[in-house]
């Protein structure tokens, strides 16, 4: 799985911006975050409001369908190998349903005999059982410290037939739960979802207080964050006004 935090720039500036006295000003973006040494697109849209003399609403809407269907090459991976036993997820699709993201997919499970008799060495020998187990694995999302982070929620294990019933002896099902929670927790927290104005408007310094996951169409993965800038709203509106003659920017309706 991938590590690190994913940091929305907006920099890169295919962009709406209407007339200094209009109440809403919105950016369109496109970006891209690096995930595993590759640059993977998305596209970031921001929307400035005017919501009092000292106040500017503040909305962020990240469109992240293009690095959803990478998923299974995203989220697959082994969550613990040893030399008697091994566990993997092996991750199919990732789609939102209304503001939860879930994970469809595998857990296979492979149990082996193993020379242990060496202390310095362990033989792996012949597989002893195997099994692959569905799963469904669902997360919710919530605002912390100006980052949108997600949080495991439920974790569905489906075992059926004879081979589901031996697995279940075994206490098959509840070791790979208690790994998926467990590694799931550790990837999600090191992966927050944190958007970062440019630096001509870091020094407003923008406030997230609510977001979630968003759902785009049937099972598309979009991510919401709503806040505010304290700040002058008529001031504010006039700079991004003024970035559009600097920078060039397209009108959009």
């Amino acid at each position: 799985m991938f590590a690190g935090m994913i940091t929305v720039l907006v920099c890169s500036v295919s962009t709406a911006i209407k007339p200094a006295y209009a109440e809403t000003v919105k950016f369109r973006i496109a970006e891209t975050v690096q995930v595993k040494d590759k640059d993977l697109p998305y596209t970031l849209f921001v929307s400035l409001k005017d919501a009092g003399e000292t106040r500017l609403g503040l909305d962020a809407f990240l469109d992240l369908r293009s690095l959803q269907d990478l998923a299974p090459w995203l989220f697959s991976s082994v969550l613990k190998e040893t030399c008697q036993q091994k566990f993997a997820l092996a991750v199919s699709q990732v789609s939102a349903q209304a503001d939860a993201l879930v994970a469809d997919g595998q857990v296979q499970a492979k149990f082996y005999a193993c020379d242990t008799d060496d202390p310095k060495t362990h033989y792996r020998g012949v597989l002893l059982f195997g099994q692959n187990v569905d799963v469904m694995i669902k997360a919710s999302a919530a605002v912390e410290r100006n980052c949108l982070h997600l949080r495991l929620e439920d974790v569905e294990l489906d075992l059926q037939g004879f081979v589901g019933t031996v697995s279940d002896m075994i206490g098959l099902t509840e070791k790979a739960r208690l790994l998926i929670l467990e590694k799931g927790a550790e990837v999600l927290a090191e992966n927050p979802i944190c958007p970062e104005l440019p630096s001509e408007l870091k020094g407003l310094e923008p406030r997230f207080t609510s977001g979630g996951i968003r759902e785009i169409g049937s099972g598309g993965v979009g991510a919401a964050l709503s806040g505010s800038i304290d700040t002058s709203a008529g001031t504010l509106l006039d700079l991004i006004a003024a970035l559009q003659e600097k920078q060039g920017f397209e009108v959009v309706e």
